[in-house]
């Protein structure tokens, strides 16, 4: 028997004997989720990209708990399989030490918590993210690779936008604090998908919706063209049914990113085509735009009051912050003002003030700053099409995300957190995938010199 045969029939052992002690102690109503979960890690040992794939594609639909569950168990089969095998995980590169540095400062902020127990919880979500960056690193090793799980990523995007648009035809809820209906008496629907809260939805739309341009720029034939830019269209529609005005902002940024770096003709045509749209918008939609310049609009004014608030309790606590996470901003802002039950800043960098201080907020502006000057560096530049494109589209998102970022937390729930990571590892890994083709063609062309 070969060692590879060796290491995979111990492994499979391992998972046999864990599944016999799990399902002792698991309460039987979760003995068959329980099953299907640790199938599935035993699917990812034997073939760990597929199971990569299968956790970008998954996440999403799962509730917050399963979710990060799922991402912490795939995350332990690859430590595990790097163990019995001797593969290796990824070695962090000098422009990705920031993500580990910024990850030991969540740790710190946890710890130096003023609320211990609450900032475990956001831990934790960052935990998935974190783990998944450093999975994408180690996986997406060659463009076919990461082509797949832009492909994956986008399908996965179109599923939840359709989901979305049917709630429209259905009929949702649509609570009180989403909308000023005195300014806004013709909205009856906001839709919001899987993710509970419209403007939630908005953002990973926001942070994802770019991937699919940079597919349709990317493809060669016709036939994937109509495909993607369908893809695009079903995801800007939800984004529209949302009535987010920092998502349609967001995407307008985004749009603009990624339009000044691939096709500048287009960006200088942008003013007057988004001129002309402006001028046909039905008016709900016109009257709900508008709504962000009137300081009337009860949402609106709702956010000045909690910046002011959030001001305080930064002036309070300016150095390290209150603690990692919305539960110790929350219960230190109920002590400022009981009639404001809110869980963030909407807004992340001033949240991120708040939670961790001024030593957070330079290093959560430092990472920033370093997936710009990585993805300009090796992407924006490139001479490879593939990698401009698709390194704009990424960027694109990251920007508009950002942007929207002004009027909501990004770093708040499960999903959207693991979103925000899984899309700076993207753009890391398909930077070193096109640092590694600019070293082999440059190999290459001086094997070529010394035989001449």
């Amino acid at each position: 028997m070969t060692k590879s045969k060796r290491t995979d029939l111990s492994g499979a052992l391992f998972m046999g004997f864990a599944l016999c002690i799990l399902c002792y102690f698991v309460k039987s109503k979760y003995i068959l989720t329980l099953f299907i979960g640790l199938c599935f890690m035993a699917f990812t040992y034997f073939h760990p990209m597929i199971g990569l794939l299968s956790t970008l594609f998954g996440y999403i639909f799962l509730p917050d708990i399963l979710s990060l569950a799922f991402v912490l168990g795939i995350t332990f089969m690859y430590l595990f399989r790097s163990f019995m095998t001797g593969d290796t995980i990824v070695k962090p590169e000098r422009q990705e030490r920031v993500f580990f540095v910024f990850f030991i400062y969540l740790i710190l902020s946890t710890i130096f918590s003023t609320y211990v127990k609450g900032s475990i919880r956001d831990l934790g979500i960052h935990l998935g993210g974190f783990c998944l960056f450093i999975i994408l690193l180690t996986e997406l090793k060659n463009k076919e690779r990461i082509y797949s799980a832009l492909t994956i990523l986008s399908l996965a995007t179109t599923l939840i936008a359709l989901y979305g648009i049917s709630q429209y035809f259905t009929g949702v809820e649509i609570k009180k604090e989403w909308v000023d209906v005195a300014n806004n008496p013709d909205l009856k629907v906001r839709i919001f998908s899987v993710f509970g809260n419209p403007n939630i939805f908005a953002e990973y739309l926001v942070l994802f919706l770019p991937i699919s341009v940079g597919l349709f720029w990317s493809a060669k034939k016709d036939s994937q063209k109509i495909f993607y830019l369908g893809q695009f269209l079903i995801g800007v529609i939800a984004l529209g049914l949302t009535m987010s005005r920092g998502g349609w902002l967001g995407l307008m940024v985004a749009a603009a990113f990624f339009l000044f770096f691939v096709e500048k003709r287009f960006f200088l045509l942008a003013v007057p085509i988004g001129a002309f749209i402006f001028y046909k918008l039905p008016e709900g939609i016109l009257r709900r735009i508008t709504s962000i310049f009137n300081f009337a609009d009860s949402s609106t004014a709702y956010r000045f009051k909690m910046w002011e608030i959030t001001g305080d309790i930064i002036r309070d606590y300016p150095i390290i912050g209150v603690g990692l996470g919305h539960l110790p901003f929350k219960r230190m802002f109920e002590t400022y003002i009981r009639t404001m039950p809110i869980y963030h800043a909407h807004n992340t960098f001033l949240e991120v003030l708040a939670e961790m201080g001024v030593l957070g907020l330079l290093l959560f502006l430092i990472l920033i700053g370093n997936v710009y000057y990585f993805g300009t560096k090796t992407l924006l530049r490139n001479k490879d099409p593939f990698y401009q494109v698709m390194g704009a589209a990424l960027l694109a998102g990251f920007t508009g995300a950002l942007f929207h970022g002004m009027f909501e937390n990004l770093l708040y729930l499960m999903k959207i957190t693991t979103t925000f990571w899984i899309l700076m590892a993207l753009i890391f890994a398909l930077g070193r995938v096109a640092l590694r083709e600019q070293e082999e063609s440059k190999d290459d062309g001086n094997e070529e010199i010394h035989t001449l």
